[in-house]
């Protein structure tokens, strides 16, 4: 039997390799532009061509026994109590009080945690040291009785900060998006993995800032300065470390000056439940805000709204005996 070159094609044989050469050659092909993507995006995102927000003030940057501090003073008009503003997780005060910043007309200093914005860490981040910096960024502001406002991590470090200091050098607390606890098993879970998904140039955190940059170009570079200040991977899992045994609701020595509990009700990262059971623990009211975790960047104008309402209810009473500029034990 004489067969025709050509039939050859119609051997499964033969054919075989070919097809499964071409099966493979998909995903990889997929993997190449996937690849390709998130270098374009990480490109994008450069730190060196992140564009500085114009926020008023001064950045103070000072030498510790952890690294350097920094954090923005900005001098007011109001001659209330001034606002100490506490960043969250994998943040900075730049990067989240921009907004806030801009709407108050009191003295603020917002402060950069220790590895986080412009503050240099040397040595392992605990809520200790980082409640340290935040007294000393006072003691250094000279703010006499400020009131202490915390977002999300910013909370359990505000915690510290008046465990380690006297009730009567602070006129108020205010938490936002935050829990007195985070040993439930679902921030244990979302904590031990935040470091690795949420790290810098992790392709979930490169591809959502680049989405948003583009959704909303006006936010641009605000946007590219978020990404670009973002924390180590080491410094995000030490925090996260530090968050998932926090329990403040077993310190019998912690003393909290007169307060109110934003409570986001939309929240996905800290539950409102945990929330107002936290606030119900200290005896804080609460005020609900219509609003995801980060609340700041969402309804800043309402923030700042009761903050004024509750400080003025606040510095309506006198202030305890021996009140003074917080110093440094």
């Amino acid at each position: 039997t004489i067969h025709h070159p050509l039939a050859i094609a119609d051997s499964p044989t033969v054919m075989w390799p070919s097809r499964s050469f071409t099966m493979a050659a998909i995903p990889g092909a997929a993997a190449i532009a996937l690849w390709g993507g998130y270098r374009r995006a990480v490109h994008e995102l450069r730190s060196d061509q992140a564009t500085p927000l114009h926020l008023p003030g001064l950045i103070r940057t000072l030498p510790t026994d952890w690294g350097q501090l920094s954090y923005r003073y900005v001098a007011g008009s109001n001659p209330g109590p001034a606002l100490v503003l506490v960043h969250g997780w994998g943040q900075s005060a730049d990067s989240v009080w921009w907004q806030l910043i801009r709407l108050t007309d009191r003295t603020v200093i917002a402060v950069d945690l220790p590895g986080h914005g412009r503050s240099i860490m040397q040595g392992r981040f605990t809520f200790a040291v980082a409640a340290r910096a935040v007294s000393h960024a006072i003691a250094d502001a000279q703010l006499t009785r400020p009131i202490l406002v915390g977002h999300s991590m910013g909370g359990p470090v505000a915690l510290t900060v008046f465990r380690q200091s006297e009730r009567r050098q602070f006129t108020g607390f205010v938490a936002i998006a935050t829990s007195a606890y985070w040993v439930r098993p679902r921030h244990q879970v979302m904590m031990a993995a935040a470091p690795y998904l949420l790290a810098p140039k992790s392709p979930i955190v490169t591809g959502a800032m680049r989405a948003e940059a583009k959704l909303d170009p006006d936010r641009a570079a605000q946007v590219e300065l978020e990404y670009a200040i973002r924390p180590t991977r080491k410094v995000l899992a030490a925090t996260a470390a530090e968050l998932r045994r926090f329990d403040a609701r077993t310190w019998e020595d912690l003393s909290i000056p007169h307060g109110v509990w934003m409570v986001t009700a939309e929240d996905r990262v800290v539950s409102p439940h945990d929330q107002r059971a936290s606030a119900r623990h200290f005896g804080i009211p609460t005020v609900d805000l219509a609003s995801d975790h980060p609340a700041a960047m969402r309804v800043p104008t309402e923030i700042v709204e009761i903050i004024e309402r509750s400080s003025g209810a606040w510095t309506e009473q006198p202030p305890k005996p021996n009140a003074s500029v917080l110093t440094l034990s």
